[in-house]
């Protein structure tokens, strides 16, 4: 556990921020994208995967051996900060946060803002108790539970920076312990709830019209589909029988958005390229 000691100086100059720039956010997306469980980034590592193949094949960029195309993002954590707009050729933040930068943007200003009505309403010390469940502020320091090597360290009244991050797994740190030299930044993610997940996301109708064209289950059926599965794997990631999988994925396949293919003792679904264009 880290824990910051802050005297009344350094309360004083504790400042929050919307973001630490694009560059930040894609350097943790990448991470975020390997992630295998329905939460709120389900949607975006959908559409992030259609449109990093989209990318690929426009840019003739190598393809990974399994997975998403190989587009890890060149940047360190420490070069992010220096280097807050993504260079050109950072293809993932192209494929997978360029698309949707304002909307992310606008859900961490709005971060900002309710840490602003925070502050206002109960002072400096409500707003470090409300920043995550991991923090922890009990005057004059301030406790963060995360896998960073756990230490002490006084802010001798530097103040400190709060970010929030949508991408950011957990949150920790940004201090000489790094090889940061600037005042230290303390990082917090923020987990969208499933109707702002849907807003980020999608931004459009799109999936709400495919639902009333497919049915619910059937284009989530398609939905899940954008990585290869058994029809036992569909059922599992959507909580139906087998059966009715098996009924969803042949209707699919008759209409041309799904194709089946033997892989060494099993059958796999996959998105068929009209499949994929459907999906957007």
């Amino acid at each position: 556990m880290l824990e910051l000691r802050l005297n009344v100086e350094d309360i004083a100059r504790v400042r929050v921020i919307s973001t630490l720039g694009a560059s930040f956010e894609t350097h943790f997306a990448w991470a975020r994208l390997t992630d295998q469980q329905r939460d709120g980034f389900a949607e975006w590592r959908r559409a992030a995967r259609i449109r990093m193949r989209r990318v690929s094949a426009a840019h003739g960029a190598p393809s990974a051996p399994s997975g998403p195309p190989a587009m890890e993002p060149a940047l360190s954590l420490l070069e992010t900060l220096t280097s807050p707009v993504p260079r050109e050729t950072d293809l993932f933040h192209t494929a997978a946060v360029q698309p949707f930068w304002d909307r992310i943007l606008r859900t961490l200003k709005a971060e900002r803002d309710a840490c602003g009505r925070a502050m206002l309403a109960g002072g400096m010390e409500h707003v470090l108790n409300s920043l995550h469940g991991s923090v922890r502020w009990e005057a004059p320091v301030l406790r963060i539970d995360n896998s960073q090597p756990g230490r002490q360290t006084d802010l001798a009244g530097r103040g400190l920076t709060l970010v929030p991050s949508l991408f950011a797994p957990q949150p920790f740190l940004i201090d000489a312990a790094l090889g940061w030299s600037g005042l230290p930044v303390l990082v917090y993610n923020v987990t969208p709830a499933p109707e702002a997940a849907a807003a980020l996301w999608q931004g459009r109708e799109g999936e709400s019209a495919l639902r009333a064209l497919l049915g619910r289950t059937r284009a989530d059926v398609l939905v899940t589909l954008q990585d290869a599965r058994s029809t036992g794997e569909i059922a599992e990631q959507l909580q139906i029988s087998n059966p009715s999988a098996s009924k969803h994925v042949t209707v699919l396949r008759r209409a041309g958005f799904v194709t089946t293919e033997r892989r060494e003792n099993s059958s796999v679904h996959l998105l068929t390229p009209l499949g994929e264009a459907i999906l957007g």
